[in-house]
Parts: C-alpha cells; structure tokens; sequence
C-alpha cells in the first residue's frame, strides 16, 4: 500500500497567506476581529470588485484580458441613473444599466472575434470609447442613485440590534460565485475554456466554435459589470465618469493572484475567491492599522508578487513531477 504524501497546492498556499495576514493585522487591530466589522465593512467594500472578478477569470484562462471593465460598470451607472432620473422609474433604470453592459461586453467579443484584433488591444481602445461616451453624456457631473439602487447598494439583512446584519450584495455575491465555479470547474463549457486558451486552434479543428464561446464570455462579463454598477451607484450614492479608472486592474490583480496565467489554459475559480479574500483583508485591515495609503499599495505589491513567485515555482514543481513519472513509466 502506497503511502500518501501530502503536497502543497497553490490555492491551500492563498490561504495559509490568508490566515496570516488576518492573524498578523488583527492581533495589532483587534477590532479587526469583530463579525460586524468583518461582515459589514471588510467584505462588503470589495463585493463590486469580486463580482467582476468571477468572469474576468474566464476571459483570462481563454488567454484573452479586458481592461474596459471598470468603464462598462461607469457607464452602466451612468446611463441607467440618467434615465431612471428622466422617467422617474427604477425599473427603466435597471434595464438601461443591464443592455448597457451586455451591449459594451459584446461590443467587445465581437470585435476581437471578428476583426481578430488582440484582446489587450480591443479593450484598451473601448476603456477610453466608454470613458469618453460617460464623459460626455454626465458633461463632466456626478450621476446619482435611485430607489432600486440605493436597496441593493444599502439594504441588510437583520436588525440594527443584532450583533451582526448582513449586507443584501455579499448575498449576491455568493449566488454568483457557487455559479461560477460550477460553470467553471464542472461543466464542459469550462473545459472548453481551458482547452481554448492552452490551444485553441486545435480546439477549433475539433469542431468547437470558439468565436461564439469567447463573445459569450466577454458578453456575460459587460452583464456582471452592470450587475455590480448596480451596488455600486447604491452604495456610494453618486458615481462620476472616472470612478472606474483603477478598477480595471485591480480585479486584473485579483485573477492572477488567483493563479490564472496571463497566458490562459491554467487557473482555478477558486483561486480567484481567495484572492479576493486576501485583497479584502489587507484593503480593510491595513485602514484600520493607519497605514497610508501609498504604503497599502506598496504591500498589496509585494503580497501579489510573492504570490506570483510562490505559483512559479508550484508550477514547475508540478511539471518537473510530471515528467519524472512519464520518464519511469517508460523505464518500467
């Protein structure tokens, strides 16, 4: 009987970092331990950027990126407040940011499909498209909330006199993760993703139409982006044209701490629920401990590239297993 031997994995390596970084800032904050503030303050101010984290990790394993994802969740906020302002409807409202963002998602697969124009390319040309248009159309001023925005960015779930209430989008959050994961990891649509993005030619000749799976993935993208310019307008009442200028890389961030390769074909959903874990932790953690916010980024820097170091050398490790059991099967 062989015995097991117990082998680090990259994504029990994410957490044992985890429980690091949340054992080492709270037991110098220990308020950073109370539920409430957890709940309501550390997990909810990274709900929006979680969200779009879930298809961004699809986009990436296909090999192919999207830097717009931060101008489709503003201008989504920006055109659906507009108009629910200019009916008085909530509902007209949610319709607007949900074609808004399916439309700026296939905009986007379209053309990298169609026109084979590379993702990094077509997307960084649409982040500016879309800045300009919400530019425009707001002419520079701030757009507001409205009623169902204002539910889903504020609601909670409990009473105020209960230890702990959660906050109605942490909910939506999971919902769309258990979604993801299971479309990712075991369904065949999500070995197709895979199989596209180690080679996607040979995926092509056995038949599979590849165009059609990236327009959806890029598509189903610009929607969770709508989604989470939904919360987004409500949690912060206002949103002006530039809100998303950094938020496209740091869900990027998110992904490949994760362990998805730029590269595409190797990654795992889970990775990316980590990942948003630890970038919650330390974006809370390091505010309560007052750290300045130029050393926060600084630490978030050097936490992703020890994590990216740390995928290298599991990754090689992995493969150089690999070849020794092809090389002693072939002995035997």
């Amino acid at each position: 009987m062989k015995k097991k031997t117990f082998r680090m994995t990259f994504n029990l390596a994410l957490f044992l970092i985890w429980i690091v970084i949340f054992l080492f800032i709270g037991l110098r904050s220990p308020y950073f331990f109370k539920p409430a503030y957890l709940i309501s303050t550390m997990l909810r101010n990274i709900v929006e950027i979680g969200m779009v984290a879930l298809p961004m990790t699809m986009i990436i394993l296909t090999g192919g990126i999207d830097l717009s994802v931060g101008n489709i969740l503003v201008l989504s906020c920006m055109l659906g407040g507009m108009s629910a302002a200019a009916t008085g409807s909530s509902v007209v409202g949610i319709l607007v940011i949900a074609l808004v963002g399916l439309l700026c998602g296939f905009i986007n697969g379209i053309v990298i499909t169609k026109a084979k124009i590379p993702p990094m390319i077509t997307t960084l040309s649409t982040m500016y498209l879309y800045l300009g248009i919400a530019r425009g159309i707001s002419q520079g001023n701030s757009v507001y909330s409205f009623p169902a925005a204002a539910w889903m960015g504020n609601t909670i779930i409990g009473s105020y006199t209960d230890p702990v209430q959660l906050p109605v989008q942490i909910l939506f959050y999971l919902v769309l993760a258990v979604v993801f994961v299971i479309a990712v990891q075991k369904s065949s649509f999500g070995r197709k993703l895979f199989a596209i993005g180690l080679n996607e030619n040979a995926v092509r000749y056995c038949g599979i139409d590849t165009d059609r799976i990236k327009i959806i993935v890029y598509t189903v993208s610009g929607l969770v982006c709508a989604l989470a310019s939904i919360i987004w307008l409500g949690r912060f009442t206002s949103v002006k044209y530039d809100a998303g200028t950094s938020f496209n890389l740091k869900v990027i961030t998110i992904v490949v701490l994760g362990g998805t390769s730029i590269n595409g074909g190797v990654g795992d959903m889970k990775g990316t629920l980590l990942a948003t874990l630890i970038i919650a932790t330390l974006n809370s953690g390091l505010t309560v401990m007052n750290i300045p916010i130029d050393a926060q980024t600084i630490i978030q820097g050097v936490v992703l590239l020890i994590s990216l170091i740390a995928f290298s050398i599991a990754s090689q490790r992995a493969r150089s297993r690999k070849v020794i059991k092809v090389v002693s099967q072939e002995k035997g």
